[in-house]
């Protein structure tokens, strides 16, 4: 029996769509282990079928490396699932090493990131679950390229996780099909910031990278209380924005203990509110 440990990721950071995204320290934990049958383990019954991501992942892979076998699979899942805090990405990452692992350990980090990739269609999570840290990632010629960045410890992310979940295909919809120079231009600008920001543990830079017009004004509308959230976090000094296409929000800020100022502020406004509120640092390792 193997273990491998997937980081909860967050992607687009603001102005980042589709390109880039953090490691967080939440996990998901795998145990995996070749069977005769084919087992799905403590998986709820509406996941325990071929349309899974981890399944999808490990065929995928036994596939590349010519290979093939069955697995029984138990999972400690700590990831909310349809959050935006890359639950699907830590299946597929861990589906991929788990078939790799089982089978040979062949395939370099690269090749099992180029397999993740196509499954999930865009890089932006699953190469923080795999490499950890801040990750840009493009598309070049039917490749996928990342960069990774490693951040230091003084930036705390809060994140605002509700009692909801919001599916990313419901999240997509809600977008335009196209977009203007102008906003093009102000997205590409404050990425350049979120970056450098991050990189550098500067929250002015972080706080003016954070805004976006590509994504977060169109979803907004999909996450209860958005304005009222962005309120209380940026009164606090931190910097807002959605986790991947929500309905999870994030804080960065300098500050400790940020979760339970936040919390105190939002029982003000909402005394029945259920939201799971917590500090986060950033994961350097990934997938491991």
């Amino acid at each position: 029996m193997i273990k491998i440990k997937v980081p909860a990721t967050s992607a687009n950071l603001g102005p980042g769509f589709d390109t880039m995204g953090i490691a967080l320290n939440i996990y998901n934990e795998f145990r995996v282990e070749k069977s005769k049958k084919l087992d799905f383990g403590n998986i709820p019954k509406e996941f325990a079928n071929k349309k899974n991501l981890f399944y999808i992942a490990y065929k995928k892979t036994c596939k590349v490396l010519k290979k093939d076998s069955n697995f029984t699979l138990n999972i400690v899942d700590n990831i909310p699932i349809s959050r935006g805090l890359g639950s699907s990405a830590s299946l597929i990452v861990a589906g991929a090493m788990a078939a790799n692992k089982l089978n040979g350990n062949k395939l370099s980090k690269d090749e099992i990131f180029q397999i993740c990739a196509e499954i999930e269609g865009h890089p932006d999570n699953v190469a923080p679950a795999l490499y950890g840290g801040l990750c840009v990632s493009i598309i070049d010629n039917k490749k996928y390229h990342t960069q990774k960045f490693n951040i230091g410890s003084k930036l705390n992310f809060t994140v605002i996780i509700p009692d909801y979940r919001l599916s990313t295909e419901k999240a997509r919809k809600v977008l335009p099909k196209n977009y203007n120079r102008a906003d093009s231009i102000f997205n590409i600008s404050r990425s350049i910031y979120m970056v450098e920001g991050l990189k550098n543990e500067n929250m002015e830079l972080v706080k003016l990278g954070a805004h976006d017009k590509i994504h977060q004004p169109y979803r907004k509308k999909l996450i209860r209380d958005f304005d009222k959230l962005k309120n209380i976090c940026e009164k606090h000094g931190a910097a807002f924005v959605l986790s991947g296409a929500g309905p999870t929000c994030i804080a960065i800020s300098n500050k400790k203990n940020l979760a339970q100022q936040i919390c105190k502020d939002i029982i003000k406004i909402k005394p029945n509110c259920n939201y799971l509120i917590m500090d986060c640092k950033i994961d350097s390792a990934g997938a491991k």
